[in-house]
C-alpha cells in the first residue's frame, strides 16, 4: 500500500525532532569554522597593473587599438612562458631568498584584463602577503625586459607596483561558515526522519486497521497527571504492635515447664 505524509506531519516530526535539527547545526557551523580558521591555510593575493602599446604608425587609427587588444592574448602567454618564469624564479631566489619552481610560479601567478582594454594586471597569490607582493612585481619587471627584445613593443609602462595586503582573498569565512550551517541543518532534517522511519511504535489506530488489518475494539485515552494522582488510592498503614517484654518471659516459663 502507499504511503503518503501530509505537510502537517512534516512539521509535526520537524517540531518532534527540534533538538536534534539544533544539535546537527551548530555541529555543522563548529566544523565549518574549525576548518576555516585552522586547517585551511590563508591565501594573499597582490597585483601589478601594466599598459603595453605597439609601435605607432604615422596616422593612428582604429587597426592600431584593435591590434593592441589582440596582442595582449600573446602578452599572457609570454609572461606565464618557461623564458620568463625560469628568470622571474632565479630573482626571487637571489633577491628575496624564495624558493619556488617554475610550475608554483605558473600556478601562483594569473593574467586580468577589463574587456577592451589595453590595460592588464599580473595578480600573484600566496601563503604570505609579502611573497605575493614581491612575485608580481619580479613578474612585471622581467616581462618589461623581455617584451622590448623579444616582441618588439614601443612602451611597457608598469602603473602600478603590488602591494602587500593583510587581508586574504581565500578561505571565505562568511561563505564556509553558511556553507556549514545550511549543511548542518540539512543532516539534521535527513536524521529526524531517518529517526521517524525507524520509530516502530504505534502511535494511533490507523496504523493497527490499516497496515496491521486489525480490528480496533476500543481505546484507553491518555490521562493526565493530576486525573492518575487521583485514581491512585493510598493504602492505609498498618501500625505495629510490639509485645510486651513480660508476657514472652511468661511464655517462656510455661514452655519449660510442660518440659
Amino acid at each position: 500500500m502507499e504511503e503518503t505524509i501530509s505537510l502537517k506531519e512534516i512539521f509535526a516530526i520537524l517540531r518532534k525532532h527540534l533538538a536534534a535539527i539544533f544539535i546537527s547545526m551548530f555541529a555543522g557551523l563548529a566544523l565549518a569554522g574549525i576548518f576555516t580558521f585552522f586547517v585551511i591555510t590563508p591565501k594573499y593575493s597582490s597585483q601589478a597593473q601594466l599598459i603595453v602599446t605597439l609601435p605607432q604608425s604615422e596616422t593612428t587609427n582604429a587597426n592600431d587599438v584593435n591590434t593592441n587588444l589582440q596582442m595582449i592574448n600573446t602578452y599572457k602567454d609570454m609572461i606565464v612562458s618557461d623564458l620568463v618564469m625560469t628568470q622571474v624564479k632565479d630573482r626571487l631566489e637571489s633577491e628575496y631568498n624564495l624558493d619556488l619552481t617554475v610550475g608554483q610560479l605558473k600556478e601562483s601567478i594569473s593574467i586580468n584584463q577589463s574587456q577592451n582594454s589595453q590595460m592588464f594586471s599580473i595578480q600573484a597569490t600566496s601563503t604570505n602577503a609579502v611573497s605575493a607582493q614581491n612575485i608580481a612585481n619580479t613578474t612585471a619587471l622581467v616581462f618589461q625586459e623581455n617584451a622590448q627584445d623579444v616582441m618588439n613593443v614601443d612602451k611597457i609602462s608598469i602603473i602600478s607596483s603590488a602591494v602587500a595586503s593583510t587581508t586574504p582573498v581565500s578561505p571565505n569565512n562568511k561563505l564556509n561558515l553558511a556553507i556549514g550551517l545550511v549543511l548542518g541543518i540539512m543532516v539534521g532534517v535527513g536524521l529526524a526522519f531517518l529517526l521517524e522511519l525507524l520509530d516502530r511504535t504505534v502511535k494511533d489506530d490507523k496504523f493497527v486497521t490499516e497496515t496491521l488489518g486489525f480490528t480496533v475494539l476500543g481505546t484507553v485515552p491518555q490521562m493526565s497527571p493530576k486525573e492518575l494522582a487521583a485514581t491512585i488510592q493510598k493504602k492505609p498503614s498498618v501500625p505495629f504492635i510490639k509485645k510486651p517484654q513480660g508476657d514472652k518471659t511468661a511464655e517462656s516459663r510455661r514452655s519449660r515447664s510442660r518440659v
